[in-house]
């Protein structure tokens, strides 16, 4: 008898809590955070589980029965060489970029050793350089009107010739910041610039802007670098927008790039957290048509750099200046 009674009273004093207003507003609250972050969930994992080659079919079939073209730049090495090969595998025609002549004939020997069936070109520019030459640009535009362009991948960044890497802002030379800009920001927006004619001419076309998940976060000494690539974050969102206002069909996606293994990385070995330059690119062009203004093509770097977002302010700067730390003390030892 005593148990039942507690049992009925437990019952009651439940009934009484949920009943309550205040008990009824969490509830609420609890159900709409829920909904939510259930939403944000399909929404992340959306684009991997409905990976398609096919989403990128509407840029390489044409309807004059040409081949269709890619222009990349940066692809003399890293993840512009791998998109080249992965475009060609695709069965599209690369135009290749770069400011190493030699090195650009190398690829593209490679290529068409491996693709025989595909044409490569090659378009030497300097991205510091020609970054504001008009005639050169607008020459190198022109030279690519025989061709139907359809997909510009623009890749090239870094730092140029400017050493060391991790110096504070006030020991850089007018000419260093010069080299962070023209490299990172405006070579691409310059190139983009000349080439959407070709673009809207020869629509749909496609337009990839690689940027760095640096650009999202506070990093001492590579604020010229993570600001540059902010940039075009913001530059490709707009652009796009500004495609569909236009009403052309030029989709354009910002990808957002964790550590990748190139050949240049000799520490770095291809595994689950760090993609090889193929990889990366054959995922980003599997993400084509995912509906998304920006873009991770390898999942994994979204998951790791989400829980670094995730932190708290405190912890996040934390652990970036112990990363910096440790690449500082190791471009010393070298």
């Amino acid at each position: 008898m005593e148990s039942k009674s507690m049992t009925r009273l437990l019952v009651r004093r439940m009934y009484l809590i949920s009943s309550s207003p205040l008990w009824r507003a969490l509830a609420v609250i609890g159900t709409l955070w829920c909904a939510r972050t259930a939403f944000n969930f399909i929404g992340f994992a959306k684009p991997y589980l409905l990976r398609s080659r096919k989403a990128l079919d509407k840029y390489t079939t044409s309807a004059s029965g040409e081949s269709v073209w890619a222009f990349v730049t940066g692809s003399s090495d890293g993840v512009g060489k791998g998109f080249a090969e992965e475009l060609c595998s695709r069965g599209i025609n690369v135009i290749l970029h770069g400011r190493n002549e030699a090195k650009l004939h190398t690829v593209r020997a490679s290529l068409l050793e491996r693709w025989p069936d595909r044409q490569v070109r090659v378009l030497v520019l300097d991205a510091n350089a020609d970054a504001s030459n008009d005639a050169k640009l607008n020459e190198a535009a022109k030279s690519l009107e025989d061709v139907e362009l359809r997909i510009l991948i623009n890749n090239v960044g870094g730092n140029g010739t400017v050493t060391p890497l991790w110096a504070p802002l006030s020991a850089r030379s007018s000419s260093d910041v010069g080299q962070f800009i023209d490299i990172n920001a405006r070579f691409t927006t310059e190139i983009t610039r000349v080439l959407l004619p070709l673009l809207i001419m020869h629509q749909p076309s496609l337009i990839l802007n690689v940027g760095s998940a640096i650009s999202e976060f506070a990093v001492p000494y590579l604020e010229m670098y993570s600001g540059t690539k902010a940039y075009m974050a913001t530059l490709s969102k707009s652009l796009r927008v500004e495609m569909k206002v236009e009403g052309n069909a030029v989709e354009v996606i910002h990808l957002q790039v964790g550590m990748v293994a190139t050949e240049r990385e000799k520490d770095r070995v291809p595994g689950f957290m760090t993609p090889s330059s193929r990889c990366f690119a054959g995922n980003a062009l599997d993400l084509v048509g995912c509906g998304h203004d920006e873009a991770w093509p390898h999942w994994p770097h979204a998951v790791q750099f989400g829980f670094i977002r995730a932190m708290p302010g405190w912890l996040r700067e934390k652990v970036f200046l112990g990363i910096v730390a440790k690449e500082r003390a190791a471009a010393k030892r070298e």
